[in-house]
């Protein structure tokens, strides 16, 4: 075993990758007794003709990693034990555990890196000591747990909100959650990937010199002739700078063919409103999902896939609409839905059955979460609440047919809108409005909410309750 200090070159901010982020083989294996793991063995070489029955995985390895098909399949062999040594050293040093892999180029390697400069636990030196090809690096500046903590924060840029002008007559802004492709935890860099597409991202003259010969780019406004990748990704990396708490860098993607599993609870537009909770439509079949009729969009951005308004029932006594979901591309519908993300990572939840009828939920302790404010709780003192002020597109007097929850820990906001509202695992509603003055910290605010029945009755839809299903 080798113990080494690794300062990785992307320790800094903002640094170019090496290479692309590392791809893990396999997913590590529960850990095994210390007493399984034995050093590593010498391998006998197959009796038969290896090129006559070589498996395509082998051959495969073989060319990838210019190697020969009898080392290949050694290597091949060794990789399920490197797992589970892994598997015990991620135990052992949990608190500290920044990265892992194993590296194929060269000798086949299997590493793990530690937070900070300490020596490694004497129980994790005994075991790797016990491996030729296992290695435990310290020096690591934020631990795998820290950086998980951070990609959940940033998202897929939902909250960061827009980038600058576009060109457009109107002013208008082009935002983070547009443009960006993908986020990824980079372990062998200790850092964050943000990958970004380019040409949709405008790049002022007086931010970098020679970036005004770019012209405006990105699809509102001419898209120019020329591109500047590192000057866009310096751009980004530079704006990115007060979102991100932990080492990053940027990378040019092409944006990703997404096949969604789609849930609610989830930002629509840039955190406009809330997703409620994912529905298939009567009569046709289309999936969608549901959200508050009063989000007035025709389509919305969620999960980075664009859906369709196609009911909107928003009067004086119903609030509600359904956006279908694009057919054809891949995706499905679970029925999670996001039910906290108040300390950082985003919690689902799954919704297995509907509340009960209106009437009679007085009493119930119901939680609601939205984008904005996060989760909160409270109790049901008024199944017959008629808000203030007037409701729908023609502004007519609300009717007492919405369900009031009060309580001391009680949040919402602008934002919340259209968000789940459960008991365990029933859906009982779709959040609505509140007397917050849209105070995102102010508790024991006073909330209602669309029953979930009702909501189901008006858009002609039933909430997805079984675990998944395919967009067809």
């Amino acid at each position: 075993m080798r113990h080494q200090r690794s300062d990785h070159p992307l320790a800094a901010r903002g640094d170019p990758p090496g290479r692309r982020a590392r791809r893990i083989l396999a997913v590590l294996s529960a850990a095994a007794s210390l007493s399984l793991l034995l050093p590593t063995t010498a391998y006998a070489e197959p009796a038969a003709d290896a090129e006559a029955t070589t498996h395509p995985v082998v051959a495969s390895y073989a060319s990838d990693y210019s190697v020969t098909i009898i080392e290949a399949q050694r290597r091949l062999e060794r990789i399920p034990q490197l797992q589970q040594v892994l598997a015990s050293l991620h135990e052992i040093e949990a608190d500290r555990l920044a990265g892992w892999g194993i590296d194929h180029h060269g000798k086949m390697t299997a590493w793990v890196w530690l937070n900070g400069d300490e020596a490694p636990r004497p129980q994790a030196s005994a075991l790797a000591d016990a491996h030729a090809d296992v290695e435990i690096r310290t020096g690591a500046a934020f631990t795998f747990a820290e950086l998980v903590a951070a990609q959940n924060r940033f998202g897929f840029g939902e909250a960061v909100g827009a980038i600058g002008n576009t060109g457009a007559t109107d002013g208008g802004q082009r935002l983070f959650s547009d443009v960006i492709t993908h986020t990824g935890i980079d372990l062998s860099a200790n850092a964050l990937e943000i990958g970004v597409h380019a040409e949709s991202i405008p790049v002022p003259p007086s931010v970098f010199p020679g970036a005004g010969d770019l012209g405006p780019v990105g699809p509102v406004g001419e898209t120019g002739t020329g591109s500047n990748g590192s000057t866009t990704l310096d751009y980004v990396e530079t704006l990115l700078a007060e979102h991100i708490n932990v080492s990053y860098y940027a990378v040019e993607s092409e944006r990703v063919g997404l096949e969604v599993a789609f849930e609610g609870g989830r930002s629509l537009g840039n955190r406009q409103c809330t997703s409620g909770f994912t529905a298939r439509q009567d009569g046709t079949g289309r999936h969608g999902i549901i959200t508050a009729g009063h989000c007035n969009r025709d389509t919305f951005v969620t999960q980075g896939v664009t859906v369709d308004r196609a009911v909107q029932v928003w009067t004086s006594s119903n609030d509600a609409a359904l956006f279908l979901i694009p057919q054809n591309q891949n995706h499905s519908v679970t029925n999670k839905f996001v039910c906290d993300g108040t300390a950082g990572d985003l919690l689902t939840c799954r919704a297995h059955s509907i509340g009960p009828s209106r009437l009679m939920m007085m009493g119930d302790h119901v939680c609601h979460y939205g984008v904005a404010s996060g989760r909160s709780c409270g109790t049901v003192d008024d199944v017959r609440y008629s808000p203030t002020g007037t409701c729908g597109s023609q502004r007519t007097t609300c009717q007492g047919v919405f369900v009031r929850v009060r309580g001391p820990s009680v949040r919402s906001c602008q934002g919340d809108s259209g968000g789940p509202v459960f008991s365990y695992t029933a859906a009982y509603g779709i959040h609505r409005g509140s007397n917050s003055g849209n105070d995102c910290s102010r508790t024991g605010v006073t909330a209602h909410f669309s029953d979930m029945r009702r909501v189901q009755s008006v858009l002609r839809a039933r909430v997805v309750t079984n675990w998944t299903e395919a967009v067809l």
